[in-house]
């Protein structure tokens, strides 16, 4: 059932709409900031773009990414990028390490050899760091969209309950910063009909191609039929909230049954067996002798103070690596 609150908040959000016009984005022209990365951009371009277009052919996947992840930039320019900044930082670290090992007092073949292996690292970590980039950011936005999306559905059926068409639609979704990177792409819809004359349908079709989140790109290919078909959205989009808003419930409850496996694993490995441990190493400190020749009162400091605070910090982190976005 859709919430009777989200149903008044989108027939409040469409008579501002339908008394004020409230815009998506400011009519006026704003003055804009100073682009940061315009010189980085146009050193790049104007060094590494006849390579870029020599070789962008072996870069098809890092394409694909930027243009779902959300950047800004070219594919050209951000390749540019990569090449760039790879280069440099292998200049720079030759530089700085060749004065500095230098400066410490060792040999000239040592010298050679240390900059060269230290540089080749540091520009090899300078390229993996940018290429993966756009897949990060597109595998953050993939994860973000699908955990706003069976609420975003309520809403957009809530909306089309109400007898509002597809642009008062994404309008009033473009407007709830609650909902992340849904709430970005409705106004990507709504940009390209107000500012690059688009209609709807080719609209919504191009950022349907561009999203990184399948289910949404299922949504928005669902929306785009039903338009195009004559059906009713209302009716398409309340089946495919009730749907999402099943799977949803599905996976916390399968979460918890997690959870609670997670938290017998941690009842023996970081309860019981901290404490055999203790009990282990006390009766040997009676006794005496060494343990992988340490002394047992030290290696009881190292397995209290050090081993068990690491292990429960480490689960910790993949339990919330684990944890599902709400």
């Amino acid at each position: 059932m859709v919430s009777k609150k989200i149903k008044k908040s989108a027939k409040k959000s469409l008579k501002k709409i339908r008394k004020k016009k409230i815009p998506v984005f400011p009519e006026k022209v704003v003055k804009l900031e100073e682009d940061r990365l315009h010189f980085l951009k146009r050193v790049s371009v104007h060094f590494f773009g006849p390579s870029t277009d020599k070789y962008h052919s072996r870069f098809t996947r890092l394409q694909k990414a930027l243009l779902s992840s959300g950047i800004n930039l070219l594919f050209r320019t951000y390749l540019s990028i990569i090449f760039f900044l790879t280069i440099m930082s292998f200049i720079f670290s030759i530089i700085i390490f060749s004065i500095v090992t230098y400066a410490i007092g060792f040999d000239l073949l040592s010298v050679l050899t240390g900059t060269l292996l230290v540089s080749f690292i540091v520009a090899f970590t300078m390229f993996v760091i940018t290429y993966a980039y756009p897949f990060i950011q597109t595998s953050r936005r993939k994860t973000d969209i699908e955990a706003s999306l069976p609420f975003a559905l309520i809403h957009m059926s809530a909306v089309a309950g109400s007898g509002a068409p597809p642009y008062i639609m994404f309008k009033i979704l473009s407007k709830f910063k609650e909902y992340g990177e849904i709430t970005r792409e409705a106004g990507k819809i709504i940009r390209n009909i107000d500012f690059f004359g688009l209609d709807e349908i080719t609209s919504i079709k191009d950022v349907m191609n561009k999203t990184p989140s399948p289910e949404f790109k299922d949504v928005l290919g669902g929306i785009l039929t039903t338009i195009q078909t004559g059906g009713s959205l209302k009716n398409y989009l309340q089946g495919e909230a009730e749907h999402a808003m099943f799977e949803y419930r599905l996976n916390r409850e399968r979460y918890a049954q997690t959870l609670s496996t997670y938290a017998d694993i941690y009842t023996a490995i970081l309860i019981a067996a901290p404490l055999l441990f203790v009990v282990v190493l006390s009766i040997l400190s009676v006794v005496g002798g060494q343990v992988f020749g340490m002394p047992v009162d030290v290696l009881m400091r190292i397995g209290i103070f050090g081993v068990i605070p690491l292990l429960n910090v480490m689960f910790l982190i993949f339990i919330h690596s684990t944890q599902p976005r709400t």
